[in-house]
């Protein structure tokens, strides 16, 4: 059971939040949670990819990991959030994380499950027509960054890639506005073509633990970090693409069960080797 670090989480809001979550969202959105058997009884990174331009993966895979561990799991949130000091203070005590990586750090350290989506606000961004369901290699993803990956390496955490489908035809993205953005201090303003949402089926998918070769005096070697950091986003990747093409529907819960084909061993074991030949 993670504990509580102060950071200003207050357990009781955030359950207070979740049940709110599951009234509405939860219920609109119907999601289907495939893959919770992986969630770890200790520790972890869930990471994934935005989909849609408005957080309801986020907020329904918080549900999901609740109803699935009986925790509640804390959620790295974007630092542009920051910028609104009200913002910030109900998204910390709703669990949202918001800081250096040292608060990621010792959130994973006081044993918690926490979910994360390197590209942030940016995959929000995305226009359906041509980037719907990339995981784009840009913010956390991209060469050269990858903390989140550092943090896995110096707290011995395990990754577990996480895969939402739907909520990218919820409204549909046609196109960010950024000065308009800018003007309102929001991380996007969104073009979308449905100003509700659209009542799509949500499709929640956790994948197996990434257990990161490696010591953490390896997070110190940038080469090592783009390594594995496009390793994790690959992963991300395919089971993405792999839950798109077993859903059948939009709208209904309409899901191809059959084993899963997941390609990933050869990545994963030239990251072993040059962790073996590094140590």
């Amino acid at each position: 059971m993670g504990r509580e670090a102060n950071d200003g989480f207050d357990a009781e809001t955030a359950g207070r939040w979740l049940d709110l979550v599951r009234a509405v969202l939860w219920r609109y959105f119907r999601p289907r949670v495939i893959g919770a058997e992986h969630l770890p009884k200790g520790r972890a990174l869930i990471v994934g990819c935005h989909s849609g331009v408005i957080p309801y993966d986020a907020a329904c895979t918080l549900v999901a990991v609740r109803d699935a561990s009986g925790r509640s799991a804390r959620a790295v949130g974007d630092h542009l959030f920051g910028r609104l000091a009200a913002v910030e203070t109900f998204l910390r005590r709703n669990g949202a994380i918001i800081g250096k990586p040292e608060t990621l750090a010792a959130a994973l350290r006081a044993g918690n499950l926490v979910l994360l989506f390197p590209g942030g606000a940016r995959d929000m961004e995305r226009p359906y027509a041509t980037q719907r369901y990339r995981v784009l290699p840009h913010r956390g993803f991209a060469a050269g960054r990858g903390g989140y990956i550092k943090v896995a390496l110096r707290t011995r955490s395990p990754i577990v890639p996480l895969a939402v489908v739907g909520t990218e035809e919820a409204h549909v993205m046609l196109a960010n506005l950024p000065r308009l953005a800018r003007a309102l201090t929001l991380p996007l303003f969104p073009w979308v073509l449905f100003a509700l949402p659209l009542p799509t089926q949500l499709y929640i998918r956790f994948g197996e633990p990434i257990r990161l070769p490696g010591t953490a005096a390896l997070a110190d070697d940038q080469a090592y970090v783009d390594g594995l950091n496009e390793m994790v986003r690959s992963r991300v990747q395919q089971l993405i693409d792999d839950t798109v093409r077993r859903r059948h529907s939009i709208f209904y819960d309409s899901y191809d069960d059959s084993p899963p084909a997941m390609t990933h061993r050869r990545g994963s074991r030239r990251i072993k080797q040059r962790s073996r030949n590094a140590e």
